[in-house]
């Protein structure tokens, strides 16, 4: 049901931009993650390819503001729907808008709650951005009940055709589950990225060295991370005036992780194959995005 339900979604999206100004997505696999179940060992498999995606529908109202509407679902926040609309000047940006948590648990099918993000510019010499998303009476009562939060806060620097930016980007999801308890998943990852571009040429490369730290907390008894030092790298070409293709992947330099029970007081350092894929943890993007406006230009 869960699956015909977001194919649905997926579909209906697809086709809601006939007359849209950009439309567009993106597709997300890789074996850096935690198991889609808790694991009953410190054996790390890194055989369980999790994916995720997105999907976008933007149109301008004029120079400075519009409206997006779009769907997400990854290993963290799960399936997220939003829509909000921005104003943009020269020096700050804000965006606001009701997102919705949709067929996360069967008990809960939709869950409300809201987005900001502001952006504060100093044209072609620094900036700093702040966003955050929150489930709206965040509180676990019921089986089913879930809670979504994300927040995310970066400065950045440009210098000659680059921009430089460091971020700390965070996310949440909690549920209420029958047999396990109160399951919080948590993501953080401190990231220093490098953005290259150049005028007049169709693509543009964006390196990015990053920390991440996954952690699964099962009845605040049972306590299991994973963690990456990361290097990554994405690349948005451009062949045609209206079409951009998007490009990357990031893979663990460094990984270690453990496996913690409060009650029996023990605590495992995780264990990694040295086969692979066990070998080889990382995640990999591939999307695109349409300019409908310009493509019969």
């Amino acid at each position: 049901m869960k699956k015909i339900l977001l194919t649905v979604i997926f579909t209906f999206i697809l086709l809601i931009p006939v007359f849209a100004a950009e439309t567009g997505g993106t597709f997300t696999i890789g074996n850096n993650n935690l198991t889609p179940t808790p694991m009953t060992t410190a054996a790390f498999p890194g055989t369980d390819f999790l994916w995720g995606g997105s999907l976008f529908w933007t149109k301008e109202a004029n120079d400075q503001s519009g409206i997006e509407i779009g769907f997400t679902t990854d290993p963290i926040m799960k399936n997220l729907g939003y829509t909000n609309f921005y104003y943009n000047e020269d020096l700050f940006s804000i965006e606001v808008g009701p997102f919705f948590g949709l067929f996360n648990t069967l008990e809960s099918l939709i869950k409300s709650g809201i987005s900001t993000s502001i952006r504060v510019n100093i044209p072609g010499i620094a900036f700093a951005e702040f966003s955050t998303q929150s489930t709206i009476g965040g509180s676990l009562v019921a089986v089913g009940d879930y809670v979504q939060e994300a927040s995310s806060i970066s400065a950045g620097f440009y210098v000659y055709n680059a921009i430089c930016t460091l971020m700390l980007d965070t996310k949440r999801f909690s549920r209420k589950d029958a047999s396990l308890g109160t399951v919080i998943e948590d993501y953080t990852e401190y990231a220093f990225i490098t953005d290259l571009f150049q005028k007049n040429v169709p693509y543009t490369a964006k390196l990015k060295l990053a920390y991440q730290s996954r952690v699964r907390t099962i009845a605040t008894t049972n306590i299991q991370s994973l963690n990456n030092v990361v290097l990554g790298t994405d690349f948005q070409i451009k062949p045609f005036e209206f079409l951009s293709i998007f490009l990357g992947i990031e893979s663990s330099l460094y990984s270690f992780g453990y496996k913690e029970d409060t009650v029996a007081a023990t605590k495992d350092l995780l264990t990694f194959s040295q086969d692979f894929p066990g070998n080889f943890l990382f995640n990999a993007t591939v999307g695109c995005s349409v300019d409908l406006d310009n493509i019969n230009n």
